[in-house]
């Protein structure tokens, strides 16, 4: 049996592979950031190289 450490960002359209240890959680979701965790509020993308969620 394996641990899971990282796995995408929970965001629909983020292309982000968060870790668990830095990810933000939200609602038993995993978030690359707080821009994702909150629903891209103002359309603010993650702004991680090669992104373009918002």
């Amino acid at each position: 049996m394996s641990t899971v450490t990282s796995m995408k960002c929970a965001c629909d359209t983020c292309l982000c592979i968060v870790t668990l240890e830095d990810a933000i959680e939200k609602n038993n979701k995993y978030y690359c950031c707080e821009a994702c965790a909150n629903g891209h509020i103002n359309a603010q993308g993650c702004g991680h190289k090669g992104c373009t969620c918002n």
